[in-house]
């Protein structure tokens, strides 16, 4: 699909949205979406309490559950900032164990170097953990055949890297960042790296073939994202999601409902959710398109709402303001 057709066909989906026509199966939606904005100006605070007490007013249940927590780690240049901060990574499994949780590991299979020792791997990483949370390559090992519950790709199934599958709770840690094929990357776009690639290749060729948009789409009705955290204190504007700068926001976003942290962040980034072709159609089978859907706690969104840099062919997905 070209990119002028993709601002075209979501502006029909957003508008047929707005008119309720892409509930699942006609009926209602679900109860508003909660989303929290966290403040934090930079890294150097202990931010385990505060996400643990936040998870757990959202009535995330981890005690005796297996946890895996899927960064967005696929580059090690300390001068970009490309990857979910370790901070961030290590205070959401300090949260989780707080909470109970019986294991808690993090797992990443980078699209773009095949070295984990360059991703999940990384020593600067694996300094920060705590010495109970495993650090999981998932580019190399098993994978376990599941249903395709999309079909846009036109694959019948995801082999998906075993630690995904076999998570009791799968947690997506993304990082705030432009991406000049799909708009904004975040939460579903982070399930790429739950894909093996010893099957699908480096970057992800094969959905790249199959088009980046129903790759996620399929990936996001297939896997469950039981928790979405956004690492948006320094953000990635420009030609993300490898090659654009710095921008900082100054917060966390978390929420139960994965399609709603990714539109609040959209906004929070000065895009239309609307205008992102992807999240508009993941709002036929997830909560949290419309602002009318999502209740936000925490701090006041103005503090941190700003206007990412983007790529000619996304300007026109600008919006706001949002708040």
């Amino acid at each position: 699909m070209k990119r002028r057709e993709f601002l075209k066909e979501a502006a029909v989906l957003a508008n047929a949205a707005a008119l309720g026509g892409l509930a699942r199966g006609g009926q209602q939606r679900p109860a508003l979406c909660p989303v929290t904005l966290l403040s934090m100006p930079d890294y150097g605070r202990d931010m385990g309490k505060e996400i643990a007490d936040i998870m757990a007013g959202d009535g995330l249940v981890l005690k005796g559950k297996k946890v895996l927590l899927k960064p967005n780690f696929v580059e090690a240049h300390p001068e970009r900032p490309i990857n979910t901060n370790p901070a961030v990574i290590a205070g959401v499994a300090s949260a989780c164990l707080r909470l109970g949780a019986a294991e808690v590991a993090v797992g990443e299979a980078s699209g773009h170097r095949r070295d984990p020792w360059f991703s999940v791997l990384s020593p600067a990483l694996k300094s920060m953990l705590d010495r109970r949370v495993k650090c999981l390559d998932l580019n190399h090992g098993d994978a376990v055949a599941t249903l395709n519950k999309g079909g846009r790709t036109g694959l019948p199934a995801f082999y998906l890297a075993r630690p995904v599958a076999e998570a009791d709770v799968l947690i997506s840690l993304p990082k705030m960042k432009t991406h000049h094929y799909a708009g904004v990357t975040l939460c579903l776009k982070n399930l790429f790296g739950t894909l093996p690639g010893i099957y699908y290749g480096w970057p992800k060729n094969l959905l790249h073939f199959r088009g980046i948009e129903n790759s996620i789409l399929d990936l996001a009705q297939t896997v469950r994202v039981h928790y979405g955290i956004i690492d948006g204190v320094v953000g990635m504007e420009g030609d993300g999601p490898i090659m654009g700068k710095a921008k900082p926001v100054g917060a966390l976003v978390l929420s139960p409902f994965p399609l709603a942290a990714d539109t609040t962040a959209a906004r929070l980034m000065g895009f239309d959710p609307r205008k992102i072709l992807y999240l508009v159609q993941a709002g036929r089978f997830l909560p949290g398109l419309r602002a009318e859907d999502v209740v936000l706690r925490g701090e006041n969104p103005k503090r941190f709402a700003t206007r990412f840099d983007c790529l000619e062919d996304f300007k026109r997905a600008r919006g706001g303001p949002f708040f």
